[in-house]
């Protein structure tokens, strides 16, 4: 059982598993996507009121579902939000909860469009340095710092709940993800667990480093397998996929490389900087992180 089976097991939510494709592995879901005919619904009802302000339109697929678009542009805008396909793909494959994100042709036009994630709340309702939430923001990290992807507020997480009322974490909005770069805009702290950035503006995730003081490896342990433990043949072979009819060979294959480098980059770094739970003492964090979090719920807010 890989991580995307073992999150749809933990689900254990048929209508949310099929929403989201759990149900599918990789390859299969990139056809399910590529396949998807879509209709422009100016009067959609689950249009959520940020993508609105951004430009979004509403649209439904033909299984009736839901879905936020917005013209694709250029030729290169294309292949960018392609390559965004690509990283929602490699979080699907990591078990990673994710807004489904493709490219698609409405009305001979090229439009970006993500699926709508109903019957949610964002992440700043919640109290989010606590457990569970604060658990599946420290592994998305991995995952984000993969992708060089410095745009994470708490705009960019969801939270649903199944059917038992168990809260998940979803991640949205791959917008300033860069799987092209060939220069590490991502580094960690030798001396102690953090990172540094070439864009000093954005946030890569909504936590300190400090937040990830006095946890174990097994936090990170299943994510960093799952990264790793995607063949490299099996990487290349979708990053073809995904860019064929967009990009040549050779730039996916550039594209692969990069994931490559930087996955065995971040294994290693982490696992570097944190022990074994047996040699781990958690620590909690104190008023000061609370207070951080808090400043994130009043500087962005639900504004839905």
């Amino acid at each position: 059982m890989d991580e995307r089976e073992r999150l749809a097991a933990d689900m254990d939510d048929p209508e949310l598993i099929s929403y989201f494709y759990l149900d599918k592995p990789a390859r299969e879901l990139l056809d399910t996507l590529d396949s998807l005919t879509f209709s422009l619904d100016p009067k959609l009802d689950d249009m959520p009121f940020n993508a609105a302000v951004k430009g979004y339109q509403g649209a439904t697929d033909s299984a009736g579902h839901p879905w936020i678009v917005k013209p694709a542009g250029s030729k290169d805008e294309i292949v960018y939000h392609r390559l965004c396909t690509l990283a929602y793909l490699v979080d699907h494959m990591t078990g990673t909860l994710a807004a489904p994100t493709s490219v698609a042709r409405i009305d001979g036009t090229m439009y970006r469009v993500t699926k709508v994630v109903r019957h949610s709340i964002q992440i700043s309702s919640y109290s989010y340095l606590d457990q569970p939430y604060i658990g599946s923001l420290r592994a998305d990290l991995v995952n984000r710092w993969l992708y060089f992807d410095e745009d994470r507020n708490p705009n960019n997480y969801l939270v649903v709940h199944n059917r038992k009322g168990r809260p998940f974490v979803i991640a949205i909005d791959y917008d300033k993800a860069d799987l092209a770069s060939t220069v590490m805009k991502i580094t960690g702290d030798p001396e102690k667990f953090g990172w540094f950035r070439s864009e000093k503006t954005r946030f890569l995730t909504l936590l300190r480093p400090s937040h990830f003081e006095g946890i174990s490896i097994d936090v990170f342990d299943a994510r960093l397998k799952a990264i790793c433990g995607i063949p490299a043949d099996e990487l290349r072979g979708i990053s073809r996929a995904v860019l064929d009819g967009y990009a040549d060979h050779a730039y996916a294959d550039a594209v692969t490389d990069n994931l490559l480098s930087r996955r065995a980059y971040i294994d290693g770094y982490f696992r570097r900087m944190f022990k074994s739970a047996a040699e781990t003492v958690d620590s909690r964090h104190d008023g000061d992180y609370e207070a951080f979090g808090e400043s994130f719920r009043k500087m962005y807010g639900d504004k839905n």
